[in-house]
């Protein structure tokens, strides 16, 4: 038994160190002896629990996903007792995500990997779950009538998701400082940011000012509450 456990934790230390360098470095270049060394492993350790990279990046993105299928369900169970509509529950489940995003390296990993190993296309919609989720609340924000007419749910899914992937990736950018407060008046955003068009300030607060922008446009009357705490 104890023999067992020793193995289960080294495998979860050799999954964890696989999702930071795979977040740091992409799935080429990272290296099993750069892994390993993370891992505070031996190659052959490491070796004995995955025999190759594939096998390391397809667990790391197994549990990319559960975290982030969880991490939703949640945040859409939150607004349950409350009488949270699918706009809500849009929000708070967008919000939830630039969290985990923020704070979860193997959920980053899994992004990660899914755009560097050409998960695109329709098929990438139905093993995200959090995409998925996105497209099953769109759905139901247009049978509770709350998109404006003539407002597609197909498309308001593909531009939350590219909304979603984008605040993700700008965390990777070191050209925006996220220690930076948000600025009250427009004239006073940093210049490099004014020029690049990237919003300063924390992820929650670049999705949220996105939010503001977009909602008017997507739903008949945008009442729903100030999310991002």
């Amino acid at each position: 038994m104890a023999v067992q456990q020793r193995a289960e934790r080294t495998r979860r230390e050799i999954l964890s160190a696989a999702a930071r360098v795979f977040d740091g470095l992409g799935y080429e270049r990272a290296s099993l002896a750069r892994i390993a060394g993370e891992a505070r492993v031996t190659t052959g350790a490491l070796v004995f629990h995955f025999a190759t990279k594939a096998d390391l990046a397809t667990e790391v993105r197994v549990r990319a996903r559960a975290v982030t299928r969880v991490t939703v369900e949640s945040a859409c169970l939150s607004t349950e007792g409350v009488g949270g509509t699918a706009i809500d529950k849009l929000v708070i489940a967008t919000h939830a995500l630039i969290r985990l995003f923020e704070t979860d390296p193997t959920a980053r990993a899994g992004e990660r990997l899914a755009r560097e190993l050409q998960s695109t296309g329709p098929g990438q919609s139905r093993e995200c779950p959090w995409r998925r989720e996105v497209a099953r609340l769109a759905r139901f924000a247009a049978a509770e009538k709350a998109l404006r007419p003539g407002v597609d749910a197909t498309a308001v899914a593909a531009l939350i998701g590219y909304v979603i992937t984008g605040v993700e990736l700008e965390m990777r950018s070191p050209d925006v400082r996220v220690e930076e407060t948000w600025p009250v008046e427009e004239a006073r955003e940093p210049r490099c940011a004014a020029e690049s068009g990237a919003l300063p300030g924390p992820a929650e607060q670049r999705l949220a000012r996105i939010w503001e922008l977009i909602l008017p446009v997507l739903v008949r009357q945008p009442t729903v509450r100030r999310h991002g705490a």
